[in-house]
Parts: structure tokens; sequence; C-alpha cells
């Protein structure tokens, strides 16, 4: 890789002829970039960084082999404007939108709190519920059982699973209530 100063110079005074600025335009348009795309300024500083590390690179002398060093520039200018293009795309799309941005809380403690508050509700209830109703809590909200396995399991009708969990609501109402 050639850094020198000199050849840096060399690299735009070599850029500058009329031929290269149409190859370099090209390989923009190539990446669908033209005049009217809003990154085109971007894009076309980003042409000029690429066609310096072509120059950089490129390990065969120049210029004997100039035909074959614009064909390796313009493909690098094309794929590194796509990439570009590409990666401003993620970065706008990730973005929130800043009449949205107003009324974006950022509370890192929220979501723990909401969990601890939770675990504290859900351990009350489980020290007041009766058996059926302990069944319930267990197996429909922390083992993930339908209503029909839980009456498989344990050999009761469906109206008994629902009359344990209607129980079990109306102590959770009353204990949520007094939080």
């Amino acid at each position: 890789m050639r850094t020198d100063r000199l050849e840096n110079r060399q690299a735009f005074d070599l850029l500058a002829q009329p031929a290269h600025q149409k190859l370099l335009y090209g390989a923009l348009k190539a990446a669908n970039v033209t005049k009217g795309h809003p990154y085109f300024e971007d894009c076309v500083t980003v042409a000029h960084l690429t066609w310096l590390s072509a120059y950089q690179n490129y390990e065969p002398e120049l210029p004997a082999n100039l035909p074959d060093f614009r064909k390796f520039a313009f493909r690098r200018i094309k794929w590194r404007t796509v990439d570009y293009l590409r990666k401003q795309t993620l970065r706008s799309q990730s973005q929130v939108d800043l009449t949205a941005a107003e009324n974006l809380v950022i509370a890192p403690m929220a979501d723990q709190e909401k969990q601890w508050e939770l675990t504290d509700l859900l351990t009350t209830l489980l020290t007041q519920c009766r058996p059926g109703e302990r069944i319930y809590l267990t197996e429909f909200f922390l083992a993930d059982q339908s209503v029909a396995d839980i009456m498989r399991t344990h050999g009761v009708s469906r109206r008994t699973v629902y009359n344990w969990r209607t129980s079990l609501l109306k102590k959770a109402h009353a204990l949520y209530s007094k939080n």
C-alpha cells in the first residue's frame, strides 16, 4: 500500500482528468446515485476517498496498467458507495422521529421495577392461595399449561379450574388495589 503524500497528490491529479471524472460519476450512477439523490454530495466525497484508496492499494505499476486500474477503481467506487448507502439507510431507519422523541421517556429501571412489583404480587398471592388456586397460579401462569392440561393432570372438571381462576383473580385484584 502506498501512502506517500506525493503519490496521493498523483492520485488526485490522475482523478482530475476528465475521463477519470466521468469514471467516478459513472460509478456513482451505477450505484444509483445521481445529482438528485439526497446523499449525492456525501457519495461524491466517499467516491473521491475510494479513488485514493484504490490508487494506494493497486499493486501493478501505473501508468502502464491504467486500463486495468480504471476497472479496479470503478468497481471499488461503485461497491463502496452501495455499502455507504446501505449503512445510511440502516442508520436512518433506526433513528427516532424528532416529533416522537419529545414524548420518549427513558427510564432504565422502570421495566425492572415492574418485574419486582409483579414478583412481589405473585409471592404475596401465593401465600394467600388455597390449594386449587395455587395449582392454577403455578401451572397456568408460571408453567404455561392450558386449562385442559390442568384438568387432566389433577383429574378435575373444567368448571373447577375456572372457579380456581375466578377466586385467584379476585384475590389478585384485591392485592393489586392495595398497592
